[in-house]
């Protein structure tokens, strides 16, 4: 029988859940993010927010989380504080 075990791990960008089974790893995107998109997702399903709007968030929110860029990242730790 195989050997499995699920885990939180923080690091690199946010909560992540881990799932290892046998020697395999797989690893969620941040659990942050995955609670942004649902939010879009509810937010066009009721109608607040047009579905182009909600691509448009999406994608940008995807390409600032892949250029992994120092100055954003010190920008949002700044807002945070506030």
């Amino acid at each position: 029988m195989p050997e499995c075990s699920v885990s939180i791990v923080t690091g690199h960008g946010g909560h992540r859940v881990l799932l290892e089974i046998d020697s395999t790893a797989l690893e969620s995107p941040p659990l942050e993010h995955l609670v942004f998109y649902a939010g879009i997702g509810v937010l066009v399903g009721v109608g607040l927010v047009e579905l182009p709007v909600a691509v448009t968030l999406t994608v940008g929110h995807l390409l600032i989380g892949l250029t992994n860029r120092p100055g954003l990242e010190a920008l949002g730790e700044v807002i945070e504080e506030v």
